[in-house]
């Protein structure tokens, strides 16, 4: 079963069998609680994801990619490490997914036309990808989630999470490197007929598009002042992605059109073609005679016939207004293609699950053994960064940021020292990050990574990614909560 549909299929059998409510858990796991709202949390990632596809969309990442492997791509060694530095600077201005969607089927390329093992870059681009998104507050849904609900702002998340992240990233390429060495050749033939300038679709669009993303990280550390909600700052600027998109497309396929004209001949189109130059043999009246004597039955099989009849002309209706709408606005279109309307059910499903554990009790039970291990800063930081960690390649990160964020928010954790506190919720923080580096099921970005690699019949196992990643999250881990357990120690101090 398709893994965003999972969650509704328990939640219908919770229902059947009463152990839940429509009017209560379902309603509130909608609406939300205590700091965490779904509709405002789908609507940050829906409209950061459009700003950083659509700039996918103008060729932009791949310019860059490309760039870097004319480049720096002779030496294997070298290369691997710009692969990381790469994927780390990408995902820290969007997010690890795009850059999982934009770098991965790039390095399979890179691969065919090489000859290099691609295994040893994807891994290191998908790790890379995963610590950096812990550097700013929308760089994963967790964080999101996480900061949403405990009301951090951009910028207090950033100082907190900044050193961590710099601390997980160092460690990562670090252990990565030489883990792989004997699996880097050590000079590669690259193909230097792909030039990086040829990747560009749209100049326009990608100046643009970079522009509206840098505008939209400044306001969202200047809001921080405000107090203004994140999902207000961002959606604006996902809004005018959007128009200018639509303004370029339109733009570009009216100037198509144009030069498509040849000064004094007939264009020949599909819109010249009318219906009513189609000829229709006239249906044969019915005498009134006739009507008396139609069946029920009868009458019942047109019924279903002019609705099958309808039916198939609004699938006609919408399939043209599809095509039409790739014609018009291609770039539009893409972009809501690769949407990632799969969080949607999935996250919502989820918070309906986690506020039923809460009405039956587990949230406090949970809560009560997270406030027993939180016994010091140290002690919170290091136990609740690796249960969070190992629950990610349980739960997936998703569900289990919701969940253990429940848990810190409840009276029972709030008993706990102010410090430990605080160390315990950057800690879920870092576990949700970089426990997608411990399996692939951790996050829906390890899935994703999974298949497209499978698409450029490139299969990474599941064992095969332990093998790889299982000592680089390790040595992340300890990095990370290290580095976060020295900044809560200078800050009470």
């Amino acid at each position: 079963m398709d893994m965003k549909l999972t969650p509704w299929l328990a939640i219908l059998l919770l229902l059947a069998s009463t152990a839940i409510t429509f009017g209560k858990e379902v309603v509130h796991g909608f609406v939300g609680s205590n700091g965490i709202e779904p509709y405002s949390i789908v609507i940050l990632i829906f409209a950061l994801a459009y700003i950083c596809i659509s700039l996918d969309e103008s060729g932009l990442l791949s310019y860059v990619a490309v760039h870097v492997t004319s480049r720096w791509g002779r030496n294997g060694r070298v290369l691997l490490l710009c692969f990381y530095a790469l994927s780390t600077i990408m995902a820290v201005i969007t997010n690890n997914d795009v850059v999982v969607l934009c770098l991965t089927p790039i390095i399979c390329i890179f691969s065919d036309t090489t000859g290099a093992d691609a295994e040893p870059f994807l891994i290191a681009m998908f790790i890379a990808a995963n610590t950096a998104s812990m550097a700013l507050f929308i760089g994963n849904p967790t964080n999101i989630i996480v900061a949403e609900a405990n009301d951090i702002s951009f910028l207090s998340y950033s100082a907190w999470m900044g050193l961590p992240f710099l601390g997980a990233a160092v460690a990562g390429i670090a252990v990565l490197y030489l883990t792989s060495l004997r699996k880097i050749p050590q000079t590669i033939a690259i193909d230097m007929s792909i030039r990086p300038r040829d990747m560009l679709r749209n100049v326009r669009q990608a100046v643009v598009g970079a522009g509206i993303l840098v505008s939209c990280l400044i306001a969202l550390s200047v809001s921080s002042f405000f107090g203004v909600a994140v999902w207000i700052v961002t959606l604006p600027f996902g809004v005018a992605m959007l128009l200018v998109d639509s303004a370029i497309d339109i733009h570009t396929s009216r100037s198509a059109r144009t030069l498509a004209i040849i000064p004094g001949s007939v264009s020949v189109s599909e819109p010249d073609i009318q219906l009513h130059e189609i000829p229709v043999a006239p249906l044969p009246l019915a005498s009134s005679s006739v009507t008396a004597i139609v069946e029920p039955s009868d009458q019942v099989k047109s019924s279903g016939f002019r609705k099958t009849k309808l039916a198939k002309s609004l699938k006609r209706a919408i399939i043209s207004i599809i095509h039409t709408s790739e014609i018009r606005i291609p770039t539009v279109s893409a972009v809501l293609r690769r949407l990632p309307y799969g969080i949607i059910p999935f996250s919502l499903g989820m918070f309906i699950i986690v506020e039923s554990l809460s009405q039956q009790g587990w949230t406090p039970r949970l809560a009560w053994v997270l406030k027993r291990m939180c016994s010091s800063p140290a002690a919170a930081v290091f136990i609740v960064g690796a249960i969070t960690t190992l629950a990610c390649n349980v739960l997936n990160n998703l569900p289990m940021s919701i969940l253990f964020s429940r848990a810190l928010q409840h009276p029972i954790f709030a008993q706990v020292e102010s410090s430990s506190r605080r160390g315990a919720m950057f800690a879920l923080i870092i576990g949700s990050n970089v426990g997608a580096n411990f399996t692939l099921v951790g996050s829906l970005a390890g899935l994703m990574f999974q298949g497209i690699a499978s698409q450029k019949k490139r299969e990474i196992g599941y064992f095969t990614f332990m093998r790889w990643c299982a000592p680089v999250m390790v040595a992340q881990l300890v990095a990370a909560c290290a580095i976060l357990v020295a900044e809560l120690a200078v800050v009470q101090s």
